[in-house]
């Protein structure tokens, strides 16, 4: 029976995908991820899978091929890290699969911002709402990271936060990270909550 390898792809750019990474990718036959995560690739003859918003399929498509195919499982950033990997690996033995670490955006944020992050609390947004433990985690933290979410981009999270009488806060916005289009926004949380048009994006309050 072929191991499933479930390997993290970095936060975007092809520079920051691991040298273990590409090994485990060039050895395999099939490639399955987001169609950013394979676009990384261009250049790989494998077959590629695409799950775009069907998530629930993959470990449906992984059962089936892993005999007859050498699967790699793409994720962005690091696969420890709020990741497709935690359902993949609840259905399989420790034994039946590996996982190759990736560079998590995360740790590109706060590079950016020369700050450490092992004291730093880490909230993802990701089909999520900001319920009170959230909220009481972001106002009793004096660094926090956030997975923001298509409902929850910055500004409606700065507008919210302002909104529960969280103020006095510096909000750091990272945009298209490692990208060419990389962009970070510095500013307080009433600045921010006045700002629109933001994609694909992580940020940090201090």
């Amino acid at each position: 029976m072929n191991k499933i390898f479930i390997i993290g792809v970095g936060p975007g750019a092809r520079e920051y995908v691991l040298p273990a990474a590409l090994k485990r990718i060039k050895d395999s036959d099939c490639l399955i991820g987001a169609r950013r995560a394979l676009d990384l690739f261009p250049r790989f003859k494998k077959e590629k899978v695409c799950f775009d918003g069907r998530l629930s399929r993959v470990v449906p498509y992984i059962k089936k091929h892993r005999e007859d195919k050498k699967i790699a499982v793409l994720v962005s950033g690091d696969p420890g890290l709020y990741s497709l990997a935690q359902t993949i690996t609840k259905q399989f033995k420790n034994n039946e699969y590996e996982v190759i670490p990736g560079i998590s955006s995360l740790q590109i944020a706060f590079a950016r911002i020369g700050k450490n992050w092992q004291d730093a609390r880490i909230i993802s947004l990701h089909g999520r709402k900001i319920n009170s433990e959230i909220l009481a985690d972001i106002r009793n933290s004096s660094k926090v990271f956030i997975f923001t979410d298509n409902d929850f981009t910055p500004n409606v999270i700065a507008k919210f936060l302002l909104k529960k009488g969280i103020k006095n806060r510096r909000a750091v916005v990272l945009e298209n990270l490692s990208y060419p289009d990389e962009r970070i926004v510095d500013c307080d949380l009433k600045k921010l909550s006045r700002m629109k048009g933001f994609g694909l994006c992580v940020m940090i309050i201090l």
